[in-house]
């Protein structure tokens, strides 16, 4: 990225471009199919770029067919002036780190310097596949705003999981990646309903229930990003962490509980899910891990109807049952 940023300013675009085609087709497995890239920057039907010519887009511009700045040429513009700093440095501070079968994930903090001094940063999932020449290319990106930003984050504490082994007959079908989809949404609004039929310990505890069977805690770190998490708290790579975001309740952690419901109206009063449902932009299926990404929608019981950029990645166990090892949830850019 950097180095897409220098070239931009020392020998312009074309050479900015030329160079980005690079990065990708190296980087990248576009050749493959479509990837499940989310730009921080990018919103709307433009949301996802399934395709390599809508990732050269978001990297450097000039593509007319999408509203891209060209996160890989610097900074935002300034509001006043417009000008903007070419980056100098970026670094990636690691909250998870998984190896599962072919696929590898890592979750974290992706911090970016620009020339000016200025020091920003995203949340950050990749996830990487291991193709038949050896090759280690992108086939999840998702990357986002922070909920809200804090000045100086503190350093994460690294987890590292190891779940290398693999069956080939045990892969995972479309079939089963859809039902586990419904069935996280279908979980969610029975967690909201819960708690408005029979108070928050019973809530706390289909919750519980709920990741114990749907997320894979029991063989390690998970790596959660959820939407309303930010802060020292972004990550919730432990269950005790994934239980406190779905109904809060925990002093560690400064939770509103999202499966309770909308977020506080100004008389702090909130609705309960009635429904929920997914759009998948894309559907990967890599062995025994299948990885979604799209948008899941909510509606509470006074008819608001909201949604938010959604990537899983699902792995599928010796059991035969599909648990959450990915899960980063973001609000729409705009």
């Amino acid at each position: 990225m950097v180095d897409i940023s220098q070239t931009y300013k020392n020998d312009g675009f074309e050479a900015a471009k030329e160079l980005t085609e690079a990065v990708i087709d190296g980087g990248y497995a576009y050749q493959i199919g479509p990837v499940a890239f989310k730009p921080t920057w990018a919103n709307g039907d433009q949301t996802f770029r399934t395709t390599r010519k809508g990732a050269v887009s978001y990297f450097v511009g000039g593509d007319e067919d999408y509203d891209d700045l060209g996160f890989a040429i610097g900074s935002a513009p300034d509001p006043v002036t417009g000008e903007r700093s070419a980056w100098k440095d970026s670094w990636f501070d690691l909250s998870v780190r998984r190896f599962d079968g072919e696929t590898a994930i890592v979750q974290g903090l992706l911090y970016t310097e620009s020339e000016d001094g200025t020091v920003g940063y995203v949340d950050k999932t990749w996830g990487f596949q291991k193709d038949d020449l050896g090759n280690v290319r992108i086939v999840l990106h998702h990357s986002s705003s922070p909920y809200e930003t804090v000045d100086e984050p503190k350093k994460i504490k690294n987890h590292t999981v190891n779940n290398r082994s693999f069956d080939i007959d045990n892969l995972i079908t479309k079939k089963e990646v859809l039902a586990a989809q419904e069935g996280w949404t279908d979980a969610l609004v029975a967690i909201s309903q819960t708690y408005k039929d029979e108070g928050f310990d019973a809530a706390e505890e289909l919750a519980g229930a709920v990741i114990d069977a749907a997320y894979g805690y029991q063989e390690g770190a998970v790596a959660f990003k959820p939407t309303w998490a930010y802060g020292d708290n972004t990550f919730r790579p432990t269950r005790e962490g994934a239980v406190s975001y779905f109904v809060g309740g925990s002093d560690k952690y400064d939770d509103l509980g999202f499966a309770i419901g909308s977020t506080p109206d100004e008389n702090g009063d909130r609705s309960s899910w009635a429904n929920a449902w997914t759009e998948n932009a894309v559907i990967r299926i890599d062995g025994d891990t299948a990885t979604t990404m799209g948008w899941m929608y909510t509606e509470d019981e006074a008819g608001n109807v909201g949604y938010v950029d959604k990537t899983w990645t699902f792995q599928k166990g010796d059991d035969g049952v599909l648990r959450v090892v990915v899960h980063h949830s973001s609000k729409p850019y705009e």
